[in-house]
């Protein structure tokens, strides 16, 4: 085994998992931070704007890259029968961080200091308040990164510990389904709330038993 990719996999993994989680604080505490006006009103919601409520993009921005970095350092290690399986998961990971990065950046960048200048025409499509935006199309990146962690749920087979591994990898499936139902079929939001429950959960405590499953690659 490499040493180097071990110690780096095992600390991807254990900041995927602390990203993942800090996005879904920042995310459920956007309105604590500041409730702000119906972006309808794009001079109110302006006015009313704070980068506070941009909090969640930044853990996001980094998930992407650790993501990424996590999948790398396993295709390393991983004998020459699995790396079909892995391979796949980074090649589907790569289409979540490139969309999540643009997505992100957008909103770092253009949308922060649009809002704070005042140069509202033209941006309502990348309000990420406005649900027919840009942005929530763009955050669709979570649907391929479902469908990677599916993908990558096909390494782990051996053991008690890679088999929870499996199954919380195998279960984002659903997540991914439940974000095209909602996102392109207008499936119901309750269904879509339940089955991103699936990610919320899983996707850190997958991670967190990766960052395991990597310390023992050293023994």
């Amino acid at each position: 085994m490499k040493k180097n990719e071990i110690t780096l996999g095992l600390w991807s993994a254990i900041l995927s998992a602390a990203f993942a989680i800090i996005w879904f604080i920042t995310f459920n505490m956007q309105d604590v931070f500041q409730a702000v006006p119906e972006w309808e009103n794009l001079k109110d919601y302006a006015e009313a704007f704070n980068i506070s409520r941009l909090t969640l993009i930044y853990p996001s921005l980094l998930l992407a890259l650790t993501y990424l970095i996590m999948l790398a350092c396993t295709h390393r290690v991983l004998p020459e029968d699995k790396k079909l399986w892995s391979l796949i998961a980074l090649s589907i990971g790569i289409v979540y961080a490139v969309m999540a990065s643009i997505n992100y950046n957008i909103q770092a960048v253009s949308v922060r200091q649009s809002l704070a200048a005042g140069e509202i025409d033209g941006i309502e499509m990348f309000i990420p308040d406005n649900t027919h935006s840009i942005y929530n199309a763009l955050a669709n990146s979570y649907v391929y990164m479902a469908i990677s962690m599916f993908f990558a749920s096909f390494i782990f087979d051996n053991g008690k510990l890679e088999k929870w591994i499996r199954v919380l990898l195998m279960i984002q499936i659903i997540s991914a389904i439940g974000q095209i139902g909602y996102s392109m079929i207008d499936i119901s939001e309750t269904i879509f709330i339940v089955t991103s429950m699936i990610w919320v959960i899983g996707a850190p405590a997958s991670f967190i038993l990766i960052a395991i499953w990597f310390k023992r690659q050293k023994v």
